[in-house]
């Protein structure tokens, strides 16, 4: 017998074994519970997320002899029977061959038949978007009227190429790309079944090359058991799918993070040489930098890049990602790909802005030194040093921010905003940089800037920052007297309470008390007694007088 492939031979036969679409499942399942069958439905979405997969399923459910249920019961004669292609009321039809006005009018003739065996005739269309405005407008009346016996199931990757005409008489659903975790499941199912030796990061890998399609996936899969010799590594899937490996990618950023220009080079040419696709490579390392920047702004279970943390500060991140999606576009018009990789590496390495950065990293990276010297530093003799927080910006600063809004003076401001990515002035330059990171959300005397790091809010808050900006701010006009900074997500819960009293009739509305996170450690000295002071309070009570 000859081989089968394995996404033939994992195709789902009932809703339980499709992968993700747990809202279209549910919705078709209590349809067919509720015997409540529409007569035309279109599935949009992304290629291998399970449109003709689910409207086989759903064309053998609707015929099933022991509905109504919840699915097929892959049992009786005629899930059987249609299983096996040996009845003809389901007929699938494809939409790019058989695209004319002559095949839809065939459609349409043969349509009036009633069904052989089961209840229901189905016609599932595939790449419906194929067919010309004339085979369009000739399906269209039997789609709006067509007899009780027959059901249409339109699929398509092009929703937007679909008549309106036609979508208002279907009922849509849009199916999205399958999660990692889902595919990966899947995967390991059909790796248990095979018997299939493999690693963990090898099923990772084509899960996350697959980029939301199943059947890519398992055809991946199908793939590297032929190109492995024995047993399936994360190596293997990489050479077979043309993606860039976690190792080569680390490598590569390690040389970009030290400024190793050749070494750089060098990488990009073996790479190259691996038979690696310029485009690839790009694509690769931009969600590896996307990666790179969750692993630090969010909680990640197992980060991938963690050695890298510490060389690539956020301001760094999003320069590079700047730099490698305008990489992606400029190569989208040019023949000389590989001269603009080449450029964006050494612009990644010796670009003037990464000077500033670097400073601004020093900069930070000293003070907190400092402050932890500081934290370790032995309390004096005859001193007690206590640590107190104090709030660095409070809700009532926002709120009187909020108060006194003047949208002019914030309109004037948003639109010389961008003029700060490259200030003239060198001593004003990382100021007007970090200022210019900023989101500029309510204006009055003074400013509410909103960041999304906190680190940045701490930074744009320090007393000698904020002379610098506010010297820029007030170069050639006084607009503002003060600003404060907070963080983005903060910003946006208060904005949705902020809004919400407002539609209730509160003019001034009052905020609750919130934490903006942000504090300032002061410390307190007080003076300790001698030992033989305490003995006499000790021994003699509060009756004692002390005289200088």
């Amino acid at each position: 017998m000859s081989y089968i492939a394995l996404y033939r031979a994992y195709r789902p036969k009932s809703f339980d074994e499709v992968a993700g679409q747990k809202v279209i499942i549910k919705t078709l399942q209590n349809a067919l519970l509720h015997e409540k069958i529409a007569h035309a439905y279109l599935f949009s979405g992304p290629r291998g997320t399970g449109k003709t997969s689910v409207a086989k399923i759903f064309a053998k459910a609707v015929n099933c002899l022991k509905q109504p249920n919840k699915g097929p019961c892959n049992q009786c004669d005629v899930c059987t029977g249609i299983d096996k292609g040996d009845i003809a009321d389901v007929i699938e039809i494809d939409g790019a061959s058989n695209n004319g006005v002559d095949e839809i009018r065939e459609l349409r003739d043969k349509a009036k038949y009633m069904p052989s065996v089961g209840k229901y005739k189905v016609y599932i269309v595939d790449e419906v978007h194929m067919l010309t405005t004339g085979a369009f407008n000739a399906l269209l009346k039997t789609l709006e009227e067509p007899p009780k016996h027959v059901i249409f199931v339109l699929a398509t990757t092009e929703i937007h190429k679909i008549p309106a005409t036609i979508l208002s008489r279907c009922q849509r659903f849009d199916f999205k790309n399958i999660e990692t975790d889902d595919i990966v499941s899947k995967l390991e199912d059909i790796i248990k079944q095979e018997k299939i030796e493999i690693s963990e990061e090898a099923t990772q890998a084509i899960a996350e090359n697959a980029e939301g399609s199943l059947r890519d996936a398992i055809s991946l899969l199908d793939q590297a058991i032929s190109y492995a010799d024995d047993a399936i590594s994360e190596d293997d899937v990489h050479q077979v799918s043309g993606s860039v490996s976690k190792t080569a990618l680390t490598t590569l950023l390690s040389a970009i993070s030290n400024k190793e220009i050749s070494n750089a080079m060098v990488i990009f040419k073996d790479l190259l040489a691996e038979g690696k696709e310029i485009t690839r490579i790009v694509n690769d390392l931009i969600l590896a930098m996307r990666d790179l920047l969750l692993e630090k702004t969010t909680k990640v279970d197992k980060p991938r890049y963690r050695d890298l943390h510490s060389a690539f500060p956020l301001d760094k991140i999003y320069f590079y990602l700047s730099i490698l999606n305008q990489l992606q576009q400029d190569m989208k018009w040019t023949h000389q790909k590989r001269a603009y990789v080449e450029l964006a590496l050494v612009k990644m390495m010796e670009h003037q802005m990464l000077k500033t950065m670097d400073q601004e990293a020093a900069i930070q990276e000293l003070k907190r030194t400092v402050f932890e010297l500081k934290e370790q530093m032995v309390a004096e003799p005859k001193t007690i040093r206590q640590e107190e927080r104090k709030p660095l910006v409070t809700i009532e600063d926002v709120e009187d921010i909020l108060h006194h809004g003047d949208r002019e003076k914030r309109h004037f401001l948003k639109s010389n905003w961008n003029s700060l990515a490259d200030y003239p002035k060198a001593h004003l330059k990382m100021a007007a940089r970090l200022l210019y990171q900023a989101s500029l959300e309510a204006v009055s005397n003074s400013m509410l800037l909103a960041y999304d790091d906190l680190d940045l809010c701490k930074r744009a808050m320090e007393p000698e920052t904020k002379q610098q900006v506010l010297e820029i701010l007030n170069n050639k006009q006084k607009l503002v007297e003060d600003y404060v900074a907070i963080l983005k997500t903060d910003w946006l819960i208060i904005k949705g309470v902020y809004m919400d009293l407002i539609r209730k009739g509160q003019t001034k509305p009052k905020l609750p008390p919130y934490d903006l996170k942000l504090y300032i450690e002061e410390t307190k000295v007080e003076k300790k007694e001698p030992d033989v002071i305490a003995l006499a309070r000790e021994y003699f009570g509060e009756k004692i007088k002390i005289k200088e």
